[in-house]
């Protein structure tokens, strides 16, 4: 169920491929967090390629990386540079939007649109800045879930993900084995070693 505000349309991105369409979603309804906290309201911004068929069951969700954002394919309107995926996305490639319906969106916690430390902190009136909670992967799906919701879309074709996208998309099918057809993570795991998380408290 969701509790959705509005749906914004960027009028500068229209229905084609692989530049895609952006939007912005927000919700009134709150966001329960595994730290025992919520967000209230929240946002999310995502980017759609392609067509969602008639029976709904064309779906791809792209989730994306520690460093990546919406921005999976065609031209990343803040940097310039070409989408962190475009390889992947598009005409006559694995992810075509002629095909499927493709959708990513930035995480919760993120800083391209979705809510994060740079967002208003509603209790107070200014942005949360370290305020803002701790926000796990079980949390970023479940955003990715009311999205999805809000979408009318019951169950993905697909998810697919690399490295922090990977763990989400294990948790996609942990979380809601009826929802997801297939799962591709890459290069991630259910867990990371003591080795792993040593190297990303250096990084």
């Amino acid at each position: 169920m969701s509790m959705d505000k509005k749906i914004v349309k960027n009028p500068k991105h229209k229905a084609s491929s692989p530049k895609g369409n952006e939007s912005v979603h927000i919700f009134d309804e709150a966001l329960p967090l595994d730290s025992g906290g919520e967000l209230q309201p929240f946002t999310i911004a995502y980017q759609t390629w392609g067509r969602l068929n008639k029976d709904k069951t064309n779906a791809i969700l792209i989730c994306h990386a520690l460093t990546g954002d919406q921005y999976a394919a065609g031209n990343n309107p803040v940097s310039g540079k070409p989408g962190w995926w475009s390889h992947l996305i598009g005409q006559g490639k694995p992810i075509d939007p002629d095909k499927y319906f493709i959708i990513c969106s930035n995480v919760i916690g993120g800083c391209s649109g979705s809510s994060g430390p740079a967002s208003t902190n509603a209790k107070t009136g200014h942005a949360y800045g370290l305020d803002f909670p701790v926000i796990t992967i079980g949390d970023m799906v479940r955003a990715q879930a009311r999205l999805l919701d809000a979408l009318g879309i019951n169950t993905l074709f697909s998810a697919i993900g690399g490295s922090m996208g990977a763990m989400q998309v294990i948790q996609w099918a942990v979380a809601y084995p009826e929802r997801i057809k297939t799962a591709i993570p890459i290069a991630g795991s259910a867990r990371h070693s003591a080795q792993n998380i040593a190297f990303h408290e250096v990084g």
